[in-house]
This record gives structure tokens, sequence and C-alpha cells, in this order.
């Protein structure tokens, strides 16, 4: 009876997560595609260009803490505090560099304009350390406020968006947007969390939990920048290559096959909490892994399936003309959420067992194959060459995670999660 009052929790948990993250697809495909219209590809690449220079660096601000902050908080909530007060700090030390480093790669490469675009998103990742009160949130299985937290900032950023298309704003304006939206979340989030009975003012700094948040996260740090090069870095090299108008292209039709990648982020946000706790329990714990493999797979594969054989109609009812290569991109990136699910859930795995510090082998032989594969592709293939790379090295390491980290038990769970009884399985847990 416990135990289904608890899974109930995570459920509902589940659930506001899902509620937000949907909420931000809806948002994004009812405005941001009125967005892309407005700006066309060359200004849109130019926004999505700044966006991909700025999540590189983003990792020295969240210092890879996120999942480490939430499963210090469930183990050791007594000193939430410090945690809290600790991890911000860290945080916004890490986002004043991150401002200063994307800004100088960009006037080192760029003309003055994109120098400035890429300037004006990185000012968001300075108040996004301030959000770490999520981390409690998640802690304590609370995704509601997240959840409504987010559908308020989207609402009120979707009216200026398109307040700014009917007035005839200029490409900085929309950049700006990101600013905004960050700027909205912390009110929001520092609003909830006072009236959940916390109160900022109690944060304190401790060098201790600096050294102990660091020491655990480390590894995740070396292994998001280097997750984020290889992640980033085909948008980054199709400017390069050949021009804004086709990064532009490419990057619309990867926000449509990305829009689906919100499930596995919020499934996993919300149990982790839910696997960390049955550490005590190998047996039940393995059960609630395969479960949670079974359905990033099956659903990745439904995914799949009609993205390619609605891919056209969707990206061109869409985007219409202006974005002619989009819908083959989208045909071919579409795959790619496949391995984007299951590794997520893999992730979380390795981060719940505390074998972080395994990813940073995994990560680096990504991202050599992603770099060697977009150079040799996006020349001879365009943009399509670059969704080609991405899907190749996201199979790869999919199959490099299967194979060198405890082969037998890893290669056991994913060929168990294959097994459509288990979704079964799952709903008739839920209905007792």
């Amino acid at each position: 009876m416990v135990e289904v009052k608890a899974s109930k929790k995570y459920i509902v948990n589940t659930s506001w997560i899902l509620i937000e993250k949907l909420s931000r697809i809806i948002s994004g495909i009812l405005v941001g595609i009125l967005v892309a219209r407005y700006l066309g590809p060359e200004q849109f690449g130019m926004i999505s260009y700044a966006l991909n220079v700025v999540a590189i660096f983003t990792i020295f601000s969240s210092l890879g803490m996120d999942s480490i902050i939430v499963r210090e908080l469930i183990t050791r909530n007594k000193h939430k505090n410090e945690i809290l007060g600790t991890s911000f700090y860290l945080r916004l030390i890490g986002a004043i560099a991150v401002v200063v480093a994307a800004t100088f790669y960009s006037s080192i490469r760029d003309d003055a304009q994109n120098t400035y675009i890429v300037f004006l998103v990185s000012l968001s990742v300075v108040l996004q350390a301030f959000t770490v009160v999520d981390f409690y949130f998640q802690s304590q299985v609370l995704g509601k406020y997240t959840a409504i937290n987010q559908v308020i900032t989207l609402v009120l950023s979707s009216i200026v968006k398109l307040l700014l298309i009917y007035f005839n704003k200029p490409v900085e304006y929309f950049a700006s947007m990101v600013v905004l939206e960050a700027a909205l979340t912390l009110i929001n989030q520092f609003w909830f969390y006072k009236t959940n009975g916390q109160y900022i003012n109690k944060w304190k700094f401790s060098w201790l939990e600096a050294k102990i948040l660091l020491g655990h996260s480390w590894p995740i740090i070396v292994s998001g920048f280097v997750m984020m090069v290889y992640q980033k870095m085909d948008q980054i090299l199709i400017k390069r290559f050949l021009d804004l108008n086709a990064l532009g292209n490419y990057a619309a039709a990867v926000r449509i096959s990305e829009a689906s990648f919100f499930i596995p982020v919020a499934i996993c946000a919300a149990i982790l909490p839910g696997i960390i706790n049955n550490r005590d329990n190998k047996e039940l714990q393995y059960k609630r892994l395969t479960q949670l493999y079974s359905i990033m797979l099956w659903s990745s594969f439904i995914i799949c399936i009609g993205g390619y054989f609605l891919g056209d109609y969707i990206i061109t009812f869409l985007y219409k003309e202006k974005y002619y290569l989009s819908p083959q991109i989208f045909k071919i990136h579409i795959w790619s959420t496949i391995p984007i699910f299951y590794g997520t859930a893999w992730g979380m795995w390795m981060v719940a067992e505390n074998k972080q510090k395994y990813l940073i082998f995994f990560q680096l032989l990504s991202m050599v194959i992603a770099i060697l594969l977009n150079i040799k592709l996006i020349p001879v293939f365009g943009a399509i060459g670059a969704a080609y790379s991405i899907l190749i090295t996201y199979l790869i390491s999919t199959i490099n995670c299967l194979t060198f980290y405890k082969p037998k038990q890893s290669w056991a769970l994913f060929l168990k999660a294959l097994n459509p009884l288990n979704i079964i399985d799952i709903v008739k847990y839920l209905k007792h």
C-alpha cells in the first residue's frame, strides 16, 4: 500500500511536469513557427547560432549539478540551505564566465550583429543561476510548482513575441526574449518557494558543500561540455561551411524533431527520486528501470514512425516554402528520438548509481565521432549531412553504452525493455 501511494505521488508529479513541457511544445509550435516565418531562414539561423554557442558554454554555469543537487537534497535534506546556497553562488560565478566566454568566442569569429545577439542570449544564463529553487521542488516531488511557473512564463512570453511580430521589430528583440523568459521564471520560482514556507535568506555558502558538490559533479561537467559540443557543433559547422540560410532550414527542422525530447526529461526528472529511494531493493529497482526503458523505447518508436511518414506534410504546412530543405532534414533527424529517449533514462540511472564518471568516456567518444562525421558530410551533403551525422552519432553512442558498461546487465535490461508486455504490466500496476 505504501509503495502504491508513493508511485501515485510520482505519477502525479510526472503529470504536472508533462503538462508544463506540453505547454512549452504548444507555445513553440503556435508562436515559434510564427516567429520563424516572420524572421525567415537567415535571421532565424542567426538566433539559432547564438543559442548553440551559448549552450556549449552553459555547462560551466550549471556545473553538471542538476541531478546531483536533487540527489543530495533527497539524501541530506537537513543541509538543504547549505546545498542550495552553495550551488547558487557556484552557478552564478559560472554564469558570468559563460557570458564572457561566449561573447569573446563570437567576437573573434563573427560580425558585430552576431556577436551582439550572442551577448544578449548569454545574459539569460546569469538569471538561470537563481533558479536552483526548482531542484528543491524536484527533490520534494512537487512538480506542480515548476509546471505552473513555466505555463505562466510561456503565456506571457508568447504574448510579447506576438506583439513584436505585430509591431515589426528587428531580430535583436527576439533574441532578448530569452532573457525575459528567464526573468519571468525567476520571479515565479521565488514566489512559489516562499509560499511553500521556504526562505532564500536562509541560504548559506559552505566551502565543504562546494567541495562535496564539485567532487560529485566534475565528471558531469566534463562529459556535459563534451556532449554539448557534439550536440551543438552541427549547427555551428553548418554556419562555417555553408551559410545562415542553410542553418535556418536545419534549425527549423530540428526544432520540430526535438519537440518530443521533453518526454524523457520530464519522466526521468520526476521518477529519479523514486529510483534513488529504491536503492536498497535492487530487484525492485531493476524492475522499475526496465519499465522506464520500455516506456522510452516504445514511445520513441511511435514518434519516429509517425514523424517519418507525416514529415513532409507537417514541416511544409508549418514553415511554408521559405524552409524548402527542412522536410528532408526532419525525416532523417526524427530517428534520433530513439537513442535520445533511451540515453536520457540511462544517464539518469548512472547518476542515481553515482557512476557519472563513466559518462566522460562515452561522451568523448561521441564527440570525436560527431565532429568527424560533420566535417566529412556537411561539405558534401549540406545541411542534410548534418542530420545524418547526428543520427549516426547517437546510435553509435547507445551501442557503446550497452557494450562497454556492464554489457551482460545492460544488454539484458535493454532486451527486456523491448518486450511490449512491460507497458501492459505498468498499466495493470497503476490500476491498483
